[in-house]
């Protein structure tokens, strides 16, 4: 029995990949017109999305022409149907609008009877006969009705926005998309970085599908998914050395990549071809010579994993290996009481500190961590209390989480005026010398200018012994870099938040309240001023 030419559209228009595949064409990177076979990645992205999506992707994978490509289609074949798709900068708009006239022009060469095109402007792509529309603009100059439905959304790029744009313009575009089982909202990035929204909205849909924290569900494509990044031996690319069936002076990273790539069914000269790939990329953007930061650059353009991608280029105060092997021991905690996020519950007969790093409330976070560090080898941390709290909300929180630590002693960092607000908590850190051992009359840790070099070089000392499954904690590690003086003298700043990290560092060096060791800055200890 032949199938119905009724029943053939309704099949292709049911499968979103045999609609792709048969109906557009697209130039390869030779610039040649071919029909769009999905890639790997591609095929994925469409096969397991829910219609609330976050990609962390490659550079250069189709996955912004995949989707547009989709939405195209839904305008063209759904009556109604509005796409809109928002780009970082004006460049990158243009050259989807460009792409975006492409995919129709070609479509209706091979199909001349899908709806003619009635509207064309600068941003907008409206359909005859059917009140579809098509739009494109920039997160810096988009301007989009305020009262219109949104079907399709694509958020591009969006570890790249302009700072603002997220909360004037993602905000306001998601409200705007229905909670239907056909609506879709795509949120696609390679990394930039963890100071952002993408990294954040990621990390929250990551963490998400194991807590019901995110109504997004996270998907991240390592480079060597996409079979384009490979080079064969006899390539006039390949590197002086490389041009041999089994590459020799295999470092252990890419030791490890040769693992995975055997566990994923890559074939053993395939994984040669990846590496001898991979391997011109990096000296391609080490040729750039910008001040050693080029190394992680490759990582961020075509991430491995959903990790050590989203490192910055700069120097890392923190060992990387180790802070990257402290966020994989990350997961979300799996209890939640007096507003804390707590791995570690209290244990009778077991000392603790709590470290209060004091924010503004409005637009800087308190956080509080608690710490046991009676194991000689591990400073192990328990629970998280954080949030957007006022001076007095912030101590009292934090004296109810101390007093569920058996009275924990509670260092806060003598800022603002969150010190007048936790006098009655019975076990306060006073200020102590850090060398000779002399306990002050003030309470609280201060952190400034002068103390701040000295937390982080025994944050840098003791890292090996952290033990921490908060992920926010490792992240901002990752925040604390070396930063060049015009004078050339480098100092240890941060580059992003670092309340988490201040907090983890006060419980460091105020463990125990009592001399840590001598000799490490010096055979003398503060002046009776330290720290003013």
């Amino acid at each position: 029995m032949t199938m119905s030419q009724a029943e053939a559209v309704r099949l292709l228009m049911a499968d979103p990949v045999l609609r792709l595949e048969t109906l557009m064409t697209i130039e390869d990177k030779n610039r040649n017109l071919v029909p769009m076979m999905l890639f790997p990645i591609q095929r994925d992205a469409l096969e397991t999305r829910t219609g609330r999506d976050v990609y962390v992707k490659p550079a250069q994978v189709g996955f912004t022409s995949l989707i547009m490509a989709d939405y195209l289609l839904d305008c063209l074949t759904i009556r109604g149907t509005v796409s809109v798709i928002i780009s970082y900068d004006e460049f990158i708009t243009g050259r989807l609008l460009r792409k975006a006239q492409a995919f129709y022009d070609n479509l209706h060469e091979r199909v001349p009877s899908i709806p003619k095109m009635e509207h064309k402007s600068t941003f907008e792509k409206t359909f005859r006969g059917l009140g579809s529309s098509f739009y494109i603009g920039s997160a810096r100059s988009f301007a989009f009705g305020r009262g219109e439905t949104i079907h399709n959304l694509l958020i591009d790029e969006y570890g790249y926005w302009p700072a603002g744009a997220p909360e004037l313009l993602f905000a306001s575009a998601l409200q705007r998309v229905p909670l239907t089982g056909s609506s879709k909202v795509a949120i696609g990035s390679t990394p930039n970085g963890e100071d952002n929204d993408f990294h954040e909205i990621y990390a929250a849909a990551k963490e998400g599908q194991m807590v019901g924290k995110s109504v997004f569900k996270s998907h991240f494509y390592p480079w060597y998914l996409h079979p384009e990044y490979s080079m064969l031996l006899d390539s006039p690319y390949a590197l002086p050395g490389d041009e041999k069936p089994v590459l020799d002076n295999v470092d252990s990273e890419e030791a490890a990549l040769i693992v995975r790539f055997e566990h994923l069914g890559i074939g053993f000269e395939e994984a040669n071809n990846k590496i001898r790939w991979r391997r011109y990329k990096i000296a391609e953007m080490a040729s750039l010579r910008r001040s050693g930061e080029t190394r992680l650059l490759f990582g961020q353009e075509f991430p491995e994993d959903d990790v050590s991608c989203f490192l910055v280029a700069g120097d890392m105060v923190y060992d990387p290996d180790r802070v990257n092997e402290m966020a994989r021991e990350c997961y979300p905690a799996p209890i939640h009481h007096l507003d804390a996020d707590i791995w570690q519950p209290p244990e009778e007969g077991r000392k603790y500190l709590i470290a209060i790093d004091a924010g503004e409330g409005k637009t800087s976070e308190s956080v509080a961590t608690v710490w046991n560090f009676q194991a000689e080898d591990e400073f192990l941390h328990c629970a998280t209390l954080s949030g957007l709290y006022s001076q007095d909300v912030m101590a009292e929180k934090g004296m109810a989480l101390g007093r569920y630590y058996n009275e924990a002693l509670m260092a806060v960092e003598d800022a603002l005026d969150i010190v007048v607000h936790v006098k009655t908590y019975p076990q306060l850190y006073y200020r102590t010398d850090p060398v000779t051992g002399r306990v002050g009359k003030d309470i609280g840790w201060q952190s400034n200018t002068k103390t701040k070099p000295y937390m982080i070089t025994e944050v840098i000392r003791n890292l090996g012994r952290i033990k921490t499954r908060d992920i926010r904690i490792v992240s901002q590690f990752r925040n604390i870099r070396w930063i060049r003086s015009n004078s050339g003298h480098e100092r240890a700043i941060p580059t992003g938040a670092d309340d988490y990290h201040d907090s983890a560092a006060i419980a460091v060096v105020c463990r125990e309240s009592v001399p840590i060791e001598r000799g490490f800055v010096g055979v003398a200890g503060w002046s009776s001023d330290w720290g003013k």
